[in-house]
């Protein structure tokens, strides 16, 4: 009879995989915790929509549900570009640094993500050292990932160090301006719902008041 498949493992590779397992875990708490801070600011800035139609909709400026949604699409977009323009203009200044640096160097195929001389120099990078060896009634050796770049400066990563961060914050910030577009304008339409919808829920014709009849006016003028 065959003997299955033994998996072993060194003390390096269980070091490994105990930072590996911690890493992930804080990978997925900084993932989780930007998941929840990006719902609450959609949540937020939908909540800027009432403050868009609050006055024309109680002051019964408008009074059908097609002109709320055109007003209130004209007000969204006219905040949102208000709200845009920082974080591209930011977005600009990193490619215009990256044009620049391209120039200079005569070089077009240059990366400012990279870990050589790009703005990946100021973070640790890890990299996988090899595959799996060895067939199913084989021992097999794990081959995990290794540590690859640690944290430090180079002067020709000048460009990176510049238009990594920009990209970075500018793209995070055109990031949740978009999604705060998009929770305003959910939010126009279900107030365009609300506030202009018809119900007959509880109606019964039975119990519906009665129209007043106008009194009949009478001739100011008496026949002589």
């Amino acid at each position: 009879m065959l003997i299955p498949t033994l998996v072993t493992l060194s003390e390096n590779d269980k070091r490994l995989i105990f930072s590996l397992l911690i890493i992930v875990i804080v990978i997925l708490v900084f993932i989780g915790f930007l998941g929840y801070l990006l719902v609450r600011i959609m949540k937020w800035q939908s909540k800027k929509m009432d403050t868009l139609i609050h006055d024309v909709v109680v002051y019964n400026v408008i009074t059908d549900r097609k002109h709320l949604i055109r007003y209130g699409r004209s007000k969204n977009w006219a905040l949102f570009f208000k709200q845009a323009y920082i974080p591209l203009l930011i977005i600009l200044v990193g490619v215009i640094v990256i044009i620049v640096r391209n120039i200079v160097y005569n070089d077009w195929s240059y990366n400012p993500f990279s870990t050589v001389d790009g703005f990946g120099t100021v973070f640790w990078t890890w990299k996988a050292t090899g595959e799996f060896s060895g067939s199913q009634y084989d021992i097999i050796r794990f081959q995990l990932i290794a540590l690859d770049n640690t944290p430090h400066l180079v002067a020709e990563a000048w460009a990176g160090y510049v238009a990594g961060p920009c990209f970075l914050v500018g793209g995070l910030w055109y990031l949740i301006t978009v999604s705060s577009l998009l929770s305003r304008t959910a939010l126009l339409y279900k107030r365009s719902r609300e506030v202009f919808e018809k119900s007959l829920d509880g109606f019964h014709q039975n119990e519906a008041p009665k129209p007043i009849e106008k009194p009949k006016q009478e001739s100011s003028t008496e026949e002589e």
